[in-house]
């Protein structure tokens, strides 16, 4: 049986969530402006990037599988720390525009007044990213008030170790 939030989910991945790459971003409201946001993370606009979050904004930025250090990822202000690394780095080591792909999965917005709660999921090869951003109508534009990225890790693969040869018979 179909639940509310699958049903909302599929609706609106299906028919309202243009894939980022090539699609044009017509509609107005926080599903555009989130995903214009990622188009600029795709390009790695620092300053798009950056005008897509309010003044006040907050983040959980997202964490390696072993992060060592938790310091980082305690609630930060602004855009992310490893978003704006990436954005620094990417275009120095790989070819672009865009210098990488974000495909966001199970995209679902839901309006609360001036708030828009946006949900989806980014699979990765060893891990799946889930992320909540919650955008707020500024009047003249929705802008990003929160961000919080989690990831679940894979265990590393154990690779199959062949029994040592025994004693010849």
């Amino acid at each position: 049986m179909l639940n509310r939030r699958d049903a909302v989910s599929g609706v609106l991945g299906a028919a309202l969530v243009p894939r980022l790459a090539g699609a044009a971003l017509v509609e107005s409201g926080p599903q555009a402006a989130l995903l214009a946001f990622l188009r600029a993370f795709e390009n790695c606009d620092l300053p798009r990037m950056e005008a897509a979050f309010a003044r006040d904004a907050t983040c959980f930025d997202r964490a390696p599988a072993d992060p060592g250090d938790l310091a980082p990822y305690h609630r930060a202000t602004g855009m992310p720390a490893g978003m704006r690394h990436l954005a620094l780095t990417l275009p120095k080591t790989v070819p672009g525009p865009p210098y990488h792909r974000v495909d966001p999965q199970g995209l679902a917005c839901v309006l609360h007044g001036d708030i828009a709660l946006c949900t989806f999921e980014l699979e990765g090869a060893d891990n799946l990213g889930r992320r909540t951003v919650v955008l707020r109508n500024e009047g003249d534009a929705w802008k990003i008030i929160h961000i919080h990225a989690s990831n679940i890790y894979l265990p590393p693969r154990r690779t199959a170790v062949a029994p040592e040869p025994g004693p010849a018979s």
